[in-house]
């Protein structure tokens, strides 16, 4: 049995792309292509963990606004 020691193939736009018949040129601008996308996808991680971090502190800062209007309106009530 012999192994397949074929490079994977690239796949853009739908197509696929045999490693070996790439100049080098387009081989790097694949790889830098890919960082881009892993560095995107993990951008929008982080992106989701701050708006979720800023809805916890919007609803908090409401609570404490509503909070303190309930006890300046006492105070005028007195």
């Amino acid at each position: 049995m012999t192994e397949n020691t074929q490079p994977p193939k690239l796949k853009w736009k739908n197509k696929e792309y045999e490693q070996s018949s790439l100049t080098d040129q387009q081989k790097y601008l694949f790889a830098q292509l890919v960082d881009i996308e892993k560095k995107e996808n993990s951008a929008k991680f982080v992106l989701d963990q701050i708006l979720a971090m800023k809805q916890v502190f919007e609803e908090r800062l409401e609570k404490e606004l509503n909070k303190w209007a309930l006890l300046i309106l006492g105070r005028l009530l007195l």
